[in-house]
């Protein structure tokens, strides 16, 4: 069997590891591999990118975890999870089990010899989908309590690794693991002990270790490969990777001083994270097959072995297909069915009881392509969102393509009207689009939580999870956390992130055009160029997991099932994948959007009920409002959403803007394309009646019309497209 690596950490080791996925995969490919593992820390952030990375270049990839699991004197037991914490299933003992008592203890300690106070290690590489499951709720499990931080440090039980072992292959964790600390430490008997727990837990799927950086090390690995023949257990070569080459090391260390917060000439163990002693980061480094060879030449087997078992781990994620969530219908009902029950119902609420026959057609045409394409089940959870927001008053809104829906609009989550607003369907939900569209909602962003607590209410705690976000490192951001490694005080730190290019810019014309070199030319301290230098190694670097802004995904069963969470401070589970791997799992994104503009609204309109007529909503406005106007035609637009700008002021005083029709012509004109199309000036002039109209062909009139001759909105530009060319 050829060699796979097996134990391989990329920059989703947040602040642990160095290399990129693509860089990985790359060289996976280039030395011939066809197999490589990614093994991040207690975590799976990268699983997504690593996949595709390795299929991008013909490489299987193997998803996997390195866990820390708890030494054989385990502390007392972790307090209780929050009522409502989410993730209930997965409490440690397994399903069911309950978490008393206090944190703390020491972890690790004494069996016949010193085997250090860390956490140990283990490999966990998921065979198939019921791996990678086992891989989300071991995760989960950590880094989805409050207390996260203090879980990692303690690590695993062994009920836990029990109760959540289907479908793993389990490596023994080699130097950082407990069976080579305690031979190291002369405790043959502790090892063997510890050694047929992993057995016992894991069968035949249990592997150890062997993990060479010297001629030293070639007697325990001799030592824990003698152990496993009499228990049994194979035994596997491993080269723990945590960098791509030797002179990565010194970034490696900084990454470790910032993670640790210490400066970097205090810190005794600083490449790569502890693996049970003094490291070096020097051996932690990419090998290739022939070095690998090369280094367990008495081992032969044991690289061969690698090669065995990762001819084991097939496809592990899902494989994209909607994962839609389970809805409460009407008995007998298919999502479909109760779409088109609820649309119809609207059309009729909406138009009369008799609507013209193209507004029928143009429904039930709506209703077939979303069947079609089975997105009945975003439309109906939307639908009851915006239902539970409007009967509570909490300002809500959409944006965006789905106004031209008229499905959208008979079921009550838009109010725009797409028939009198002449809007296509088929710039919201193209025959040709492959993902979900988009349906976003924005909230008043004082009432947003009350949206989300009410989702987490109506769809259960455990399936419900704010979208994460990967975070990485920006110069500036950069800069700061390697002066303070660098024991730089906090005015040196503030007078080099000054001298740093400024912040990207829309306009091109005004963007700092500087270089990182621009900027060292102008440093004369060379401790402090080494610190600019060394800070821009890591721009890009992988920091922390954040929240984006308005994603939500449901899922039908336990989050668990299709992906790993964490806890985010705001006191709600967010996945450990950003938006784009969790819509490429096959979760539709949700996106619920707090915006100010709308709370501004909610205040006015409670001003207005409070001062002057209690009875007041806003909605009583009509939409012809002349006094409303005659602002909008001055340009007097200050804290009006998407109107504020000077530039959008300008627009709005040219047309001479006065109603809704105006402001939507007034708001696309604005963006980049039609205002520096060439028919910038020609378009006003046409519009306040100063110039004639006309067409660069007779069949345009009917679309360019209302537009007076000129490209404005996208769906002029599809209907160019489908009814002219």
């Amino acid at each position: 069997m050829p060699f796979t690596h097996l134990e391989v950490h990329s920059h989703f080791t947040l602040l642990g590891a160095t290399p990129a996925v693509a860089d990985l995969a790359a060289r996976a490919a280039a030395d011939g591999l066809s197999h490589l593992a990614l093994t991040d820390t207690n975590a799976l952030y990268g699983a997504l990118a690593f996949a595709r990375a390795c299929r991008e270049v013909g490489v299987q990839p193997i998803i996997g975890m390195m866990v820390t699991v708890e030494g054989p004197h385990p502390p007392a037991p972790f307090p209780a999870r929050e009522e409502g914490a989410g993730l209930p299933s997965l409490r440690r003992g397994g399903v069911g089990g309950e978490v008393g008592g206090r944190v703390g203890g020491e972890v690790g300690g004494r069996v016949g010899g010193e085997v250090g106070n860390e956490v140990g290690h283990l490999i966990l590489l998921a065979k198939d989908p019921t791996g990678y499951r086992s891989l989300c709720r071991l995760s989960s499990l950590i880094q989805g309590n409050p207390d996260r931080e203090a879980w990692a440090a303690r690590g695993l039980d062994w009920e836990t690794l029990r109760a959540h072992r289907d479908g793993l292959i389990c490596l023994s964790g080699g130097r950082a693991g407990w069976i080579e600390r305690y031979l190291r430490a002369g405790d043959l008997a502790a090892a063997q002990i510890y050694a047929g727990r992993l057995a016992g837990i894991f069968d035949e799927n249990a592997c150890l270790a062997l993990e060479i950086h010297g001629p030293k090390d070639e007697a325990i690995a001799a030592e824990v490969a003698a152990l496993g023949r009499r228990l049994g257990l194979p035994s596997a070569a491993v080269q723990p990777i945590y960098c791509m080459a030797p002179e990565d090391t010194p970034r490696l260390r900084l990454l470790a001083a910032i993670r640790e917060n210490v400066r970097l000439k205090d810190g005794e163990n600083l490449a790569p994270a502890p693996r049970g002693g003094a490291g070096r980061g020097e051996r932690y480094h990419w090998l290739s097959p022939a070095e690998m060879a090369a280094r367990f030449a008495r081992f032969p087997g044991a690289v061969e072995m690698t090669g065995a078992l990762a001819a084991r781990c097939g496809p592990a994620l899902p494989d994209g297909r909607p994962i839609w969530p389970a809805l409460k219908l009407p008995q007998g009902q298919t999502p479909d069915a109760t779409l088109t029950t609820q649309a119809e119902a609207g059309l009729v609420e909406r138009y009369g009881p008799d609507p013209a026959t193209e507004t029928q057609a143009r429904l039930a045409h709506e209703l077939t392509a979303i069947a079609r394409h089975g997105y009945a089940p975003l439309f109906l959870v939307v639908t009851d969102i915006v239902r539970f927001a409007r009967g509570q008053e909490i300002p809500v809104s959409t944006r965006g393509s789905v106004a031209n829906s008229l499905v959208a609009y008979c079921a009550g989550i838009t109010t725009v009207d797409p028939i009198a607003h002449d809007l296509l369907f088929e710039r919201f939900l193209s025959p040709a689009r492959a993902d979900a569209p988009d349906i976003d909602l924005d909230f008043c962003s004082r009432r947003r939580d009350e949206v989300l607590a009410y989702v987490r209410e109506a769809y259960g705690a455990e399936h419900v999870a704010l979208v994460g976000t990967v975070s990485t490192m920006q110069p500036q951001s950069a800069v700061r956390e390697a002066g303070k490694a660098y024991g730089l005080d906090e005015a040196t730190i503030k007078t080099l992130t000054a001298l740093l290019p400024r912040r990207w810019r829309p306009d091109p014309r005004r963007r700092d055009q500087r270089t990182v070199a621009d900027v060292l030319e102008t440093i004369p301290d060379p401790r402090h160029r080494e610190v600019v230098r060394v800070a821009y190694e890591l721009v890009g670097q992988p920091d922390h997991l954040s929240v984006h802004p308005g994603g939500v995904v449901i899922t039908p069963g336990p989050l668990t099932d299709v992906l790993p969470v964490q806890w985010a401070p705001k006191r709600f589970l967010i996945t450990q994948f950003d938006h784009g791997d969790v819509e490429a799992l096959g979760l539709p994104k949700l996106d619920l959007l707090g915006i100010r503009a709308l709370t501004v609204l909610a205040d006015a309109a409670e001003l207005v009920r409070r001062h002057h007529d209690p009875a007041f909503r806003l909605a009583q406005i009509p939409l012809d409002d002349p006094l409303t106007g005659d602002m909008l035609a001055r340009g007097e637009t200050i804290g009006v959403f998407q109107c504020e700008s000077e530039g959008a002021q300008r627009t709005l005083r040219r047309l001479r803007a006065r109603t809704v029709r105006d402001l939507a012509v007034a708001n696309a004109f604005f963006k980049p394309g039609p205002a520096t199309g060439g028919m910038a000036d020609a378009f006003v002039r046409r519009y306040r009646g100063e110039e004639r109209v006309t067409f660069l062909h007779p069949a345009l009139a009917p679309i360019l019309g209302p537009t007076k001759g000129v490209l404005i909105f996208q769906e002029q530009i599809l209907r160019v497209a489908t009814e002219i060319a």
